[in-house]
């Protein structure tokens, strides 16, 4: 434990599902963490979580795909913690699976903000702090889907491709400054926005497509992001860890 101590971090759709188990485990090795969401109920039940094991977390309830909670959540990370050490631009929005001819535009804007857009305006008004503070890093939260297809999910793999080539050009531009920037991939995950795709959770399960047979669970993907954000991933930018239960092995 207390990989993370006197770190203090921002994550973004903390609000449930793997968002909430990363900004719980950050908490649980020692981070201070702003837990941003748009929906009030989840991200106040994480920090609950949170504070009730005697850590420390902060609430910010705003619209990620907005410039002004990006300037909203580093600031008051800034005057809440004293800095900012960590960001994971984890916040996600989704669509049925359907082909791109039936997505409405006003639908596939409204994604491209939020999944991939966000990450952009977090990223830069981040970075000038967590700079002032003498570095850190940032993990931009991708999918399996940004290295290989599925139907019905052009929108999905067009963004996530382009937040995990997104963190390599920004490794690139901000290591002189000591910023780590890595993506990280989650394969299927049981959590309720995957689920939703499916009749049941039963037949979400069943739909798993990992060599294991089975979902992953949302803390197998947050172990990851802890050894991101640790010293332990101190050699480590510019890359892409996958957590998918072997499903691009095939």
């Amino acid at each position: 434990m207390d990989r993370l101590k006197n770190k203090s971090a921002i994550v973004t759709g903390a609000g449930g599902g793997i968002g909430s188990a990363i900004a719980e485990t950050f908490a649980a090795e020692g981070a201070q963490v702003l837990c941003v969401d748009i929906a009030p109920e989840g991200v106040e039940k994480t920090v609950a979580a949170i504070t009730g094991t005697g850590g420390r977390a902060e609430i910010l309830v705003a619209d990620i795909a907005e410039e002004k909670t990006a300037i909203d959540a580093v600031a008051q990370a800034e005057n809440a913690f004293g800095g900012l050490d960590i960001l994971v631009s984890n916040a996600v929005t989704d669509l049925p699976y359907v082909p791109l001819t039936e997505i409405a535009l006003e639908d596939w804007q409204r994604t491209m903000d939020v999944n991939l857009n966000a990450a952009f305006l977090l990223s830069k008004h981040a970075i000038p702090v967590i700079a002032a503070g003498g570095g850190g890093n940032i993990i931009l939260v991708a999918s399996q889907l940004g290295r290989v297809a599925r139907p019905g999910r052009p929108w999905y793999c067009a963004q996530k491709g382009g937040l995990i080539n997104m963190a390599k050009a920004m490794a690139l531009d901000h290591a002189k400054q000591n910023i780590r920037v890595n993506s990280l991939s989650p394969g299927p995950v049981e959590t309720g926005r995957y689920v939703s795709n499916f009749k049941d959770a039963e037949e979400a399960r069943r739909n798993n497509f990992t060599l294991f047979e089975r979902l992953g669970q949302p803390k197998e993907i947050a172990w990851g992001a802890v050894f991101l954000a640790s010293e332990e991933a101190s050699f480590m930018t510019g890359a892409d860890l996958l957590i998918d239960g072997g499903y691009t092995a095939v």
